[in-house]
């Protein structure tokens, strides 16, 4: 099992939410929601330092597909972003893609069910953080780590 903190994103062509671990990869918390309606390359250096800044050997990122398991526009997406950020990050550091079916809509439940406001940056984050929660808990039930690697 590789050790190290994990990060999620959920990637979006408008904005990305960034979850991340704790060292003994327990605890999932949110981060950040970056724009990336900016330029690519200052999103890319932003993972880059939250990365090392968390010590993160792994970074998890949400695959969009429709209900029914199939591909979308949005997972090609999501593939191509995951590439390029393979290439920005150090060669130690695993990227893989994990299935976010319905994280959205339950980040958006959780926070209605706790009264909260839920800003798009707030969704973004806690869907992030429900990509990382289940990618933590593969983790723990099967040694090894989630998703299929980029």
């Amino acid at each position: 099992m590789i050790q190290g903190a994990r990060l999620a994103i959920d990637y979006g062509e408008r904005r990305i939410g960034i979850a991340k671990s704790d060292n003994s990869r327990l605890i999932a918390s949110p981060v950040v929601t970056l724009d990336n309606s900016e330029s690519t390359s200052n999103v890319y250096s932003a993972i880059k330092d939250i990365v090392k800044e968390s010590n993160a050997m792994l970074v998890y990122i949400g695959l969009p597909l429709h209900l029914s398991g199939k591909e979308s526009e949005s997972s090609e997406k999501a593939r191509v972003f995951a590439g390029l950020l393979k290439q920005h990050l150090p060669q130690e550091v695993q990227v893989r893609l994990l299935d976010e079916r319905l994280t959205t809509s339950s980040a958006v439940g959780e926070l209605k069910n706790a009264g909260l406001k839920s800003s798009r940056d707030s969704i973004d984050q806690l869907a992030a953080v429900k990509i990382l929660e289940f990618a933590l808990e593969v983790e723990r039930l099967s040694g090894e780590a989630a998703g299929h690697e980029v």
